[in-house]
């Protein structure tokens, strides 16, 4: 299965010299499933880090560079998380690898000093690919990856061998100008200062050096970031849940288009429109969430995303007109994305019971469009000798080789699919 438990860390507010960690997970529906194959964990480790920083470098974004800080910080708590079968950005004292409760504190334990520090995680993927599109699937850690104010980055991964579904991948991000000026003498001169921003918390460093800081990766980034990103292609079509959730009436819907302006060149930004089209067509069925909409509070006044209500087509182009005011002068923005096109065979079943015709040794897309918004396959039964992987909680890769079968069913909680098999 391509979805896992991911979590999310938000940055902490330099500006008030203050840290808050905010948890989020995404939660996938159980499933029946084949065993997960063990992975090449230093392989993973690099796909992951270059994952993130193909995306950024596609929006033209600063990628974000290594830190071995970061880097052991990452991998203590995916290696406890993995040991404690655990799946939470706090650590608990007295468990096995426990270097920390929060993530700041597993930072410092590393011997990273500056007290600005992100974490993302996912837990229980097949492998990096698979963590890092669920993570930019779900809007609050897309907008952790994405920041501004970063430039390095650990990836931690970890995988039990005994149990290859048990797997950690823990992203720890931060800012390196900041932390190069905790690790360097202390600020004793005339003139006003900050402190308690460091591991030492009576670090002190000169308030000019520190605005700089503030704002030295914001200006080297673009000045609006937009995800999809113009021109992306396998863009996945839905978008289930996170906790904190942003839909919380929904368990499928479409997945989410975002855009963000950074505040060091926008002071002030009002969305006019923001409109989804699928070739001329206008999807009209979504939910603009901004600051003010968000039930979680965790949008800043500068972020904002479309949610289309219902899933997105596969194999499909979709293009975003945004309408936006700035200086009191009006702007327009357009990009235009494709959604992932299937390799397999594609089947859409649109009703409760439907009847369909696979081939033997081949492998087919079953896709179970969404009746209403909590319409996901959960408690899955098939045969044991058809192998099925799942996409996402409505869609699965299926392939029988057995020709001795001529016929089975497919049955979850709400849909039933009649499989005949032709053997020719």
């Amino acid at each position: 299965m391509r979805i896992g438990f991911v979590f999310l860390v938000v940055l902490a507010a330099l500006l008030f010299y203050s840290f808050m960690d905010i948890a989020a997970t995404a939660s996938p529906h159980q499933v029946i499933e084949k065993q997960t194959l063990p992975m090449d964990v230093p392989f993973e480790r690099i796909q992951a880090r270059a994952a993130v920083n193909s995306i950024r470098e596609a929006m033209q974004m600063q990628t974000l560079s290594q830190n071995e800080q970061l880097n052991a910080a990452a991998q203590a708590h995916a290696d406890y998380l993995v040991l404690n079968h655990e799946s939470s950005h706090d650590e608990i004292e007295g468990h096995r690898g426990f270097t920390g409760i929060r993530p700041l504190d597993r930072a410092f334990y590393a011997g990273y000093n500056a007290a600005y520090v992100s974490e993302n995680l996912s837990t229980k993927n097949a492998n990096a690919q698979s963590s890092v599109d669920g993570l930019f699937s779900a809007i609050y850690h897309r907008f952790g990856f994405l920041s501004p104010s970063i430039d390095e980055m650990g990836v931690g991964v970890t995988q039990d061998q005994q149990n290859s579904r048990n797997s950690a991948f823990v992203y720890v991000m931060g800012n390196s100008e900041l932390n190069r000026l905790c690790s360097v003498k202390s600020f004793s001169g005339f003139g006003k200062y900050v402190y308690k921003v460091c591991r030492e918390k009576e670090h002190r460093i000169a308030e000019k050096k520190f605005r700089k800081v503030q704002t030295y990766n914001k200006q080297n980034n673009p000045k609006i970031t937009l995800y999809p990103y113009d021109g992306q292609n396998e863009v996945p079509p839905a978008f289930y849940s996170e906790i904190p959730d942003p839909l919380p009436e929904y368990e499928v819907s479409g997945f989410p288009i975002s855009i963000e302006f950074n505040d060091y060149f926008f002071k002030d930004v009002q969305i006019n429109s923001f409109k989804l089209f699928k070739d001329s067509e206008e999807v009209s069925n979504v939910l603009l969430m901004d600051k003010q909409t968000d039930p979680n509070m965790k949008f800043t006044d500068k972020q904002f995303a479309l949610f289309p209500l219902e899933r997105l087509e596969y194999d499909t182009r979709y293009h975003v007109i945004v309408d936006y005011k700035t200086k009191g002068k009006s702007e327009e923005i357009m990009w235009e994305f494709m959604t992932r096109k299937p390799t397999e065979t594609l089947h859409i079943i649109t009703k409760k019971e439907e009847e369909i015709s696979i081939a033997v040794g081949r492998s087919h897309l079953i896709y179970f469009r969404p009746l209403d918004a909590h319409d996901v396959v959960k408690n899955v039964q098939f045969p044991g000798s058809a192998d099925i992987e799942f996409i996402d909680n409505n869609t699965f890769k299926l392939t029988l080789n057995d020709e001795n079968i001529k016929s089975f069913d497919i049955v979850s909680d709400s849909r039933i699919l009649h499989v005949k098999v032709d053997s020719r």
